[in-house]
């Protein structure tokens, strides 16, 4: 007798009914916003496979504008943490072409896109919320803390940069997490849409779990889906998410609850672009590393930079919306470049 493995179980027991409502969901959203790639000029640096060379070029960048580098990161720094990217070898946008994320005004709109999105945030966000910081997140605290990068800029929700900041500043008793602007939002609070209150989203996945017991029966047992780069998880067209309870509001009792995070749809808000266009301004360089700014909002800071004849270097694997606006482009992986990089820096610091 052969039997199935836990994750065809997990699987399912939750289809059991077919959902018209889910399936509406699925054909409804669209995609996320596809690569617009540009080239690297012939006339600068090109490094694709010299660990030697490419951390020479970022040691020295930072040495010449130690103290007024700003950096921008992307997915590309958390995939050491387990946490995937959209358009990485192992990317999600890779593996499943069809992956479609929910709209912001779907989710303010339909509670059914409500009940879909916390349903399967609460199935992820297990891995989500035990992600650690990786030796990219320490470096670049350590960068912060030696006064080499001035501001951070992250396109990243997972929380990883101000974790590895608070790590350090509680050694160092010196604060930089302030100096982090998180241009997406975070996925640790959540937000009511009709009053503002913000709650700890630790606090509201208790609420979750016991709201859920049936899926909280799923998520303890057996094999769990995989995550997405937005910290929730892949399940069947099938599924029926008629029967998840949404906890209310705290202040006004509203079930219009999202994470606090910026949805394909949905602005920034007025004062996270003046912060991180303003970073930009105090800048005299920018150093993106693991980001291929496909979207808009991180891309313009890079066009704002280049506008402001400020250099540009990008550290990041495969092609980037930017690399024709770049003064140098670093074609391979964060953490071991980045690790050589602090070898050489700390080098320079004991002479």
């Amino acid at each position: 007798m052969v039997r199935a493995s836990p994750f065809i179980r997990f699987h399912r027991s939750l289809t059991v009914s077919s959902c018209p409502a889910a399936s509406k969901v699925w054909s409804a959203t669209i995609k996320i916003p596809e690569l617009k790639t540009t080239q690297v000029s012939s006339t600068i640096p090109d490094i694709s496979d010299n660990l030697d060379a490419a951390a020479r070029l970022v040691t020295d960048f930072l040495d010449v504008h130690k103290g007024k580098t700003l950096v921008v990161t992307g997915a590309g720094v958390s995939t050491d943490s387990g946490i995937p990217d959209y358009r990485g070898d192992e990317g999600t946008y890779i593996k499943n072409p069809k992956h479609r994320p929910i709209l912001f005004q779907e989710l303010v709109s339909s509670d059914m896109f409500r009940r879909r999105y916390w349903a399967r945030g609460f199935m992820g966000w297990g891995e989500m919320s035990k992600a650690r910081p990786n030796p990219t997140h320490d470096i670049l605290a350590w960068l912060m803390q030696e006064n080499y990068i001035v501001d951070l800029i992250t396109q990243n929700v997972d929380y990883l940069h101000r974790r590895a900041a608070f790590m350090l500043d509680h050694e160092k008793e010196k604060g930089h997490s302030d100096r982090i602007v998180e241009l997406h939002g975070t996925l640790f609070q959540v937000e009511c849409l009709d009053c503002r209150s913000t709650f700890d989203r630790h606090d509201y996945q208790r609420r979750l779990f016991a709201r859920n017991p049936y899926w909280a029966n799923l998520l303890t047992s057996g094999e769990k889906p995989k995550i997405n780069p937005d910290g929730d998880v892949e399940l069947p067209d099938d599924v029926s998410y008629a029967d998840f309870d949404i906890p209310p509001c705290n202040q006004c009792s509203s079930r219009r609850m999202k994470p606090r995070v910026v949805f394909f749809g949905e602005n920034i808000k007025p004062h996270v672009t003046n912060a991180a266009e303003n970073m930009v301004r105090q800048s005299e360089a920018v150093l993106v590393i693991g980001s291929s700014l496909a979207t808009y909002s991180s891309y313009r800071l890079i066009r704002l930079a280049n506008e402001l004849k400020k250099p540009v270097g990008i550290l990041c694997k495969g092609s980037t919306r930017a690399d024709a606006l770049a003064s140098w482009k670093i074609s391979m992986g964060c953490t071991p470049v980045l690790q050589r990089v602090q070898q050489q820096l700390k080098e320079k610091l004991d002479e």
